[in-house]
């Protein structure tokens, strides 16, 4: 009776070791259980990515930034974007200063883009669409900051209130403003050989003034604009 009893007792002392050497190795389930819910979570956020819709593509990327404490990756890229466009515009802005053209040229923004353009009659004589030495000078310039940016490059051209004389090369202000518009963009490209599909011409004659319609404004209204356009 002894002996059974005893062989019992090693038995259970047997299986209760067991038991808990058992608990202590399946720790590591616990750790496999939290690494299989991260590459879920990896792969829910993947999916979410591969999304056609642009809404859930900007979420996904502002829900990582999140998770990990700091600013998505849509914010720091919309930083970094606005540094640039502040770099452009004092590159520009110095061009401007360091050739005495501050009364003639403007550098401004507007919900197209960045803009530079003229005051009175700096790109042309009157009548004309050939561009003055002085102005390809500056357009020489500014085309090294154009080449470092990205985007499409509009050209308009403007002209004041007044009709053209009659029996002149251009009938109507439409022809003259479309001319001088396709006249800096043809400089840029065929002298100074930026990308020809970067660029959007038009002319809109006298119908889109910057300052009011009087007659001493006719000269601030003659003008070209060249537009850094937004994405």
């Amino acid at each position: 009776m002894g002996k059974k009893l005893y062989r019992q007792i090693e038995v259970e002392r047997l299986v209760a070791e067991a038991e808990e050497e058992g608990l202590a190795e399946s720790g590591w389930l616990a750790t496999m259980a939290d690494m299989m819910t991260l590459l879920l979570t990896f792969f829910v956020m993947l999916l979410a990515l591969a999304a056609p819709e642009s809404q859930k593509y900007i979420e996904a990327l502002s829900e990582v930034g999140s998770a990990f404490g700091g600013k998505s990756l849509v914010e720091t890229k919309a930083e970094e974007k606005k540094i640039k466009k502040k770099d452009i515009k004092e590159e520009l802005k110095k061009v401007i200063e360091d050739n005495n053209l501050s009364k003639d040229v403007i550098v401004t923004e507007d919900s197209r883009g960045l803009v530079i353009y003229s005051r009175g009659d700096f790109f042309f004589k009157p009548g004309t669409s050939e561009l003055i030495p002085e102005t390809q000078f500056f357009l020489k310039r500014i085309t090294k900051i154009l080449k470092d940016t990205k985007g499409d490059i509009m050209i308009e051209g403007h002209t004041d209130d007044l009709p053209l004389k009659p029996g002149g090369r251009y009938p109507t202000n439409w022809e003259l403003s479309s001319a001088r518009a396709s006249s800096v963009a043809r400089y840029f490209i065929e002298d100074m050989k930026l990308h020809p599909g970067r660029f959007i011409v038009a002319g809109y004659a006298e119908f889109k003034p910057r300052y009011a319609v009087i007659p001493a404004n006719r000269g601030k209204n003659r003008r070209v604009e060249i537009i850094l356009m937004k994405k």
